[in-house]
């Protein structure tokens, strides 16, 4: 039992260092850089609910994005996105990464998952979302998630990071889409590497 616990102990500290799991952002580059979006202590306290039918099509969203990652695929994930959508990584006020437009987005996705490989499998548990409707075509969120991966060499999955979700939603020609997903990792040093 002890040797089956210090394998599983040793797997993830190579998983961690060897960058499938988090690596540190101590680049200048990253440092420099201010977050486009200030997440406020106090952003969504309290929130105006959409209709019904608004916020089940922007859940079904966020669980079809979450599920193209899970499955280290980004088929489907272009129609989602808004042309000029952002992509943001921040720790603190401190910008880790940014992409813009729904080109870089699935660049960047593409990347992730080929970082990945046949190594294991991602899970993206996201809850305690909050919809805030700002008027009838945006809504402001924010959702609480966790990402674990399950290694093919052992029987429990790995937690990769925690972090808090902010989302921009912006309805195109009747459908929901996204407009900005900034991750705020609750590791404030790293840049997530297996979103």
């Amino acid at each position: 039992m002890r040797k089956r616990h210090s394998v599983h102990s040793q797997l993830a500290a190579v998983a961690l260092a060897a960058g499938a799991g988090l690596l540190l952002a101590d680049s200048a580059e990253a440092q420099t850089a201010q977050c486009t979006f200030v997440l406020r202590p106090d952003y969504l306290r309290t929130v105006q609910n959409p209709s019904l039918s608004d916020r089940q099509e922007i859940m079904d969203l966020l669980h079809r994005y979450n599920w193209a990652q899970d499955d280290a695929s980004d088929q489907g994930v272009d129609a989602m996105l808004l042309d000029n959508a952002t992509y943001e990584t921040c720790a603190g006020r401190n910008q880790l990464e940014k992409k813009t437009g729904k080109v870089q987005v699935i660049e960047h996705l593409k990347q992730i998952n080929s970082l990945m490989g046949d190594r294991g499998r991602r899970r993206h548990i996201e809850s305690n979302t909050l919809l805030n409707l700002v008027d009838k075509d945006t809504v402001e969120g924010k959702s609480t998630i966790a990402v674990t991966i399950q290694f093919t060499e052992i029987e429990t999955p790995v937690l990769d990071y925690t972090a808090t979700m902010v989302t921009m939603f912006k309805r195109d020609a009747g459908t929901w889409k996204f407009a900005m997903i900034l991750l705020v990792p609750d590791g404030p040093k790293v840049a997530l590497r297996a979103r």
